[in-house]
């Protein structure tokens, strides 16, 4: 039987002209470096801690090239497989279930070429020193469950809860002194109350209750407002979103279409979540706006997507209050993300906005999901203002999408909206706040330290002593309280030292 020659993958991909030679440089294991504290007068020294520094891998490889022109292809497809901006997973045949996490860091031009065949070693660096197996899932059962690392090295565990009622704290213990918890537990000498109850909730999977607004309609807001245009908005996708189908005859400034719909009641202070969507590729300019208006049909506040700039990709996270008459506004929030390591780029990327309003502090706040349900690009920004007029109830919401004059405009999207009342300034001590209900699913993250509920970023109801414990190699024993109130799974991935 002919023996297979092993390669290796690199970011999902592996390439068939790739001979992956002997000679591989690894550490049985990263290298640790010791801080040892001395103490003058006594002998030896107290460890204080251990770091332990990134993984080199050096792995040969070579390939045929006719000649020096398809020798110069091949390196520009190397180029393109291998040189990324961060660490993807690497496998090796002859390691299998194992993957690392790395980036190459040496030059590819270092090839040595002998007739027809070229080679050269490919250095990969892992700033994760571990090398990670499969991910494992076990379902609670009894509020227990016995979770095996098979690992060498502590794993992080991913624990998601479904709540099957309505919950004032969600814990999970790992042995007798660790634990995670967020909220507070119920105490029957302690008022219940539902700080944020929920007012109005849209799944944008029907135009059901929504009124498209007349033409000519004026919103009375250089950045968020505009004149109402265009023929109508539709329903869109399998788990539906709101889009324009078109935006009218071109005019001055910002117009488009808008509907709208009444709250079932006036909300003072208010916690208002938009998701929604803006595919700007930098040939458009466009707006997508959800605008809280009183019973004067004066608005209150925006919040949204803007991109006021031909040629770029600047989408921004905007929100504002306003006075109603356009005279007194202020900023809240106008964020255009990060372009860092993790990028915040909003553009083409579906992202949350939430608005909320507690007395004279305002508090804007925007995340995205990755697939796998991890809350990412945080940022929040609060404000303290006095003015009265910001302090006017909500009546209505106005959904907006707009162009600017003859410019190109870009698809937009809106997922949903929630719209909660805020009872923050109500709460006492004697009160415990509900934090969540049947459905809600508690996510935590261990290895990302996050907790977030539904989605949303929920740290800020971590209980003070908790920590986001790991799973020690072998058995491991958690379990869920209060008792009988959750489905609970957790996952986890080990890792190799």
């Amino acid at each position: 039987m002919p023996h297979k020659k092993k390669s290796f993958t690199f970011n999902g991909i592996k390439k068939s002209w790739i001979i992956m030679r002997q000679g591989r440089e690894k550490a049985p294991f990263a290298s640790l470096t010791r801080n040892v504290l001395t103490v003058p007068g006594m002998p030896g020294g107290y460890l204080q801690s251990t770091d332990i520094e990134p993984l080199i891998i050096n792995q040969p490889i070579a390939f045929f090239a006719s000649d020096d022109e398809h020798a110069l292809q091949l390196k520009d497809e190397l180029a393109a497989w291998l040189v990324t901006d961060e660490p993807a997973p690497l496998q090796f045949d002859d390691e299998p279930g194992r993957t690392y996490y790395a980036v190459v860091q040496n030059t590819l031009e270092d090839f040595e070429k002998f007739v027809e065949l070229r080679q050269g070693t490919i250095q990969f660096l892992c700033l994760d020193p571990f090398a990670y197996g499969p991910v494992y899932q076990s379902e609670f059962e009894n509020d227990a469950v016995t979770a095996v690392n098979e690992g060498t090295a502590e794993a992080f565990p991913i624990i998601e809860a479904t709540a099957k009622e309505s919950v004032t704290s969600f814990m999970v213990t790992k042995g007798e002194q660790d634990y995670f918890m967020v909220g507070r537990p119920f105490d029957i000498d302690l008022d219940v109350i539902e700080q944020y109850p929920e007012v109005a909730r849209w799944n944008m999977d029907t135009l059901t209750g929504w009124s498209h607004v007349t033409e000519g309609f004026f919103l009375d807001d250089e950045v968020t407002g505009g004149t109402v245009s265009g023929s109508n908005i539709e329903v869109v996708g399998s788990g539906g979103s709101f889009t324009p189908v078109s935006y009218g005859s071109p005019r001055s400034g910002w117009y488009g279409p808008a509907v709208r719909t009444s709250l079932p009641q006036a909300v003072g202070d208010f916690s208002i979540t938009l998701g929604c969507q803006a595919n700007n590729n930098g040939n458009g300019i466009g707006k997508v706006m959800a605008i809280f208006l009183d019973e004067n049909d004066d608005i209150v506040a925006s919040i949204g997507l803007i991109n006021a700039r031909m040629g770029t990709q600047n989408v921004r996270v905007l929100a504002r209050m306003n006075d109603g008459q356009n005279i007194v506004r202020r900023r809240v929030m106008d964020y255009p993300g990060d372009t860092g390591p993790e990028s915040t780029v909003f553009s083409r990327r579906s992202l949350n906005i939430r608005l909320r309003r507690e007395g004279n502090k305002f508090e804007a706040y925007t995340w995205q999901v990755r697939e796998d349900g991890t809350p990412h690009a945080r940022h929040g920004e609060t404000i303290i203002d006095d003015t009265p007029e910001f302090q006017r109830p909500i009546h209505q919401v106005l959904l907006f999408f707009a162009r600017y004059e003859n410019y190109p405009v870009f698809p937009m999207y809106i997922h949903g909206l929630r719209v909660h009342e805020n009872n923050t300034l109500l709460m006492d001590e004697s009160m415990i706040p509900y934090i969540a209900h049947e459905g809600d699913q508690i996510r935590i993250d261990s290895k990302n330290e996050i907790v977030s509920i539904n989605g949303e970023p929920a740290t800020h109801l971590k209980d003070f002593g908790s920590n986001y414990f790991t799973l020690s190699p072998g058995v491991n024993h958690l379990f869920v309280f209060p008792e009988n109130s959750f489905e609970t799974v957790v996952k986890w991935q080990e890792r190799f030292k």
